[in-house]
């Protein structure tokens, strides 16, 4: 005999499994971001291009090296997507572009590339290449997915500026000066954004000396591992925090350089 009440508690069983995947269904896609990273085949900005893609977000990597970048990507096959964009190539905006329309949009953007080199004097090369990176590559792709937040109505735009963006340091002027403008320039954006009522956020991450690829010689104070490096930048880019020092030595360190007067700034042997 069919069971009438057996059946109505099966069909309701039912009902209430599909509404519970469609419920986590849902709430995925409200909490999963689609993450882009400019210089993220090493460093620091491979690090928390990992750290997102474990998380399950969408994320698109970018950068030079084409063969880095595929055996990111390979560890991660339903979370990265990957194109190769040379910040200086003058077809970068446009590259870029695809991989916005292959993830279909972007919420995160963090700009990670950089370059800089010490020198006892200023070496003009290291100088004119490091504010092609640092300042203009930087410019553009900032403009652009700036612009881009402003039309979508949100966003989140983040670079990896420095501790020697808070002053300017003689053995490398430009990368100093250059971390420094993308420090002012990012704030200039969210005053801007803020004018025009856009909720974009900005978050500008200043690192001290991590141990990566970016110092090889000499010694160096305070130096962080690049695991623990990537988890505190990750946890600030969730929480959208306007400032990410990494870590709290380092916020101490930028606090006293930056009450430092410049006369005896000046006179301090780096």
């Amino acid at each position: 005999t069919f069971n009438f009440k057996s059946a109505k508690i099966r069909h309701l069983s039912q009902l209430h499994s599909q509404f519970l995947i469609t419920f986590a269904e849902l709430f995925l896609k409200i909490i999963m971001m689609k993450v882009m990273i400019m210089g993220a085949t090493s460093g620091l900005g491979k690090g928390v291009a990992e750290l997102f893609a474990k998380d399950g977000h969408l994320v698109g990597i970018a950068g030079r090296r084409t063969d880095r970048l595929k055996d990111i990507a390979a560890q991660y096959p339903d979370h990265i997507q990957y194109k190769t964009i040379d910040v200086n190539d003058p077809n970068a905006l446009s590259l870029l572009n695809e991989l916005i329309e292959e993830m279909e949009g972007v919420d995160l953007f963090l700009y990670s590339s950089g370059i800089g080199k010490t020198s006892s004097t200023p070496d003009m090369e290291i100088e004119v290449r490091t504010n092609e990176v640092n300042v203009v590559a930087f410019t553009k792709m900032a403009v652009h997915i700036h612009n881009y937040f402003l039309k979508q109505g949100h966003g989140h735009l983040a670079v990896i500026s420095s501790i020697a963006g808070l002053r300017g340091l003689g053995p490398s002027p430009s990368y100093s000066a250059s971390k420094g403008y993308q420090r002012i320039y990012l704030e200039s954006l969210s005053q801007s954004a803020k004018k025009l009522g856009v909720p974009i956020r900005y978050s500008t991450i200043i690192p001290g000396f991590i141990a990566t690829d970016f110092i090889t010689e000499g010694k160096y104070p305070m130096v962080l591992s690049p695991e623990r490096a990537v988890k505190i930048i990750y946890r600030g880019l969730i929480r959208k925090k306007r400032k990410i020092y990494v870590d709290t030595k380092w916020r101490c360190v930028g606090a006293i350089m930056r009450l430092t007067p410049t006369w005896l700034w000046e006179k301090i042997k780096l």
